[in-house]
């Protein structure tokens, strides 16, 4: 399957606003029937850009998540009947999902879906295990 870093030209990051565009709207279409109506992702600049693309696509809202000195936490409490979609650029460690799905399921969101802009996060064995996996893959 062709993945859409194969459409882009070399070198674009997230830093990047088109690649951010393009990237976000991709995996909100890929969520388009999960009816996710939180977007949740780590209040960093990479995470809180593509974070605030995919709730717009969603028309959803973005709750963001930080962790000091190992305690995870929401910046603002998630909705009653919160579906909710993690987005990262790259979940770059098992721990940093793990924190981010439990707090979720603490908050008692329903987690519906995990979206990277890049790399494959690894879902077993955290909160997020049932959830859709979610690239963006291209055609």
């Amino acid at each position: 399957m062709k993945s859409i870093d194969d459409e882009l030209p070399a070198g674009l990051e997230l830093s990047d606003p088109a690649r951010t565009e393009r990237v976000g709207a991709v995996l909100a279409a890929a969520m388009a029937e999960l009816d996710v109506t939180v977007v949740v992702c780590w209040d960093t600049s990479e995470d809180t850009v593509l974070g605030h693309v995919v709730a717009r696509e969603l028309g959803a809202e973005l709750v963001l998540a930080e962790e000091i000195e190992g305690i995870v936490s929401l910046l603002q409490p998630l909705p009653a009947d919160a579906r909710v979609a993690l987005v990262a650029e790259e979940f770059r460690a098992h721990t940093g999902l793990a924190g981010l799905s439990g707090v979720v399921k603490h908050a008692a969101g329903e987690l519906v879906a995990v979206a990277a802009g890049r790399g494959t996060p690894e879902l077993a064995g955290t909160e997020a295990a049932a959830a859709r996996l979610v690239r963006p893959e291209a055609g």
